[in-house]
């Protein structure tokens, strides 16, 4: 069975009995590749067919990416530092935005905002579309929003010994692969985790999908970048696919077993494993 038919045979008896005297959030997490982006989107199609009265609507950790300079300043403050050199990890997004963005939501406004984050531009570096391409929601309240994203409701560890010892396990593990990733880089890492826990504290439900073996987020990416070379004729080579995920590979190690915790913290909850295939195996 799919992640999609089991994720709609939870949240619709959850949706038909909400009281919508605030808007229900729920939160999905995926590893990058696991299909997260098609299961949202997908959800929030047949969701608002089922619940035609309700105003459904879907958005990504990634729409809140800070601008290209931001991201240029980011970077060279964090010189050496391979995690915050480019986009995708804690602390390359506009928290402030999100924050704002899901106030307006929860207060009903009918007038939201969600900005648009396009890859494409800067030679694939990616910048903040202007904002006649964001998208607008006038005219009515949101009642249910899907918000997506691969470290949705990871978890800091705010412990600066467990940490140390949890990376110098990892690091160990996986020699040399992270040698040049020093544990000044991990505590960064892990403070700017813990910003984002003000935004799944909003989750009322929390959706998230489960491999039982991490190194399925590389042969993920491997398909995804084959699928892009037959599409367009470019695309990264194994090598530069295999450079890719290794940047976002500490976060997974040290945060994805960490994810149940979220369970306890949110009204429902729902874990979906996956085999390499995608089908759901629990």
């Amino acid at each position: 069975m799919s992640v999609l038919v089991r994720s709609l045979e939870f949240v619709e008896p959850i949706i038909r009995g909400w009281d919508y005297s605030k808007p229900l959030f729920i939160g999905l997490e995926g590893p990058q590749g696991s299909g997260k982006t098609y299961v949202s989107t997908k959800l929030v199609k047949e969701l608002s067919i089922k619940f035609q009265k309700l105003n459904i609507i879907r958005c990504s950790l990634d729409d809140f990416y800070l601008t290209f300079e931001e991201q240029k300043n980011v970077s060279e403050l964090n010189r050496g530092n391979l995690l915050l050199q480019g986009r995708g990890l804690p602390g390359t997004h506009d928290l402030r935005l999100l924050s704002e963005c899901f106030a307006q939501i929860e207060k009903g406004s009918d007038n939201v905002t969600i900005p648009f984050y396009d890859k494409s531009l800067h030679k694939g570096k990616g910048d903040r579309a202007p904002e006649n391409e964001w998208t607008h929601l006038q005219g009515r309240k949101v009642d249910v929003v899907i918000f997506e994203g691969w470290f949705v409701g990871y978890r800091a560890y705010k412990n600066e010994m467990i940490l140390k010892h949890k990376w110098e396990e990892i690091r160990k593990q996986h020699e040399p692969k992270f040698d040049s990733v020093r544990y000044e880089h991990i505590a960064k890492l892990d403070h700017d985790l813990s910003l984002y826990e003000q935004i799944w504290a909003r989750f009322d439900c929390f959706l998230y999908i489960t491999t039982s073996d991490l190194a399925n987020v590389y042969v993920w990416r491997h398909e995804q970048e084959q699928s892009l070379i037959e599409a367009k004729g470019t695309g990264m080579t194994d090598e530069e696919v295999e450079q890719f995920v290794d940047r976002y590979m500490p976060a997974y190690y040290l945060y994805y077993e960490r994810l149940p915790e979220m369970e306890r913290l949110v009204k429902f909850s729902a874990r979906f494993d996956i085999d390499i295939h995608r089908n759901v195996t629990n």
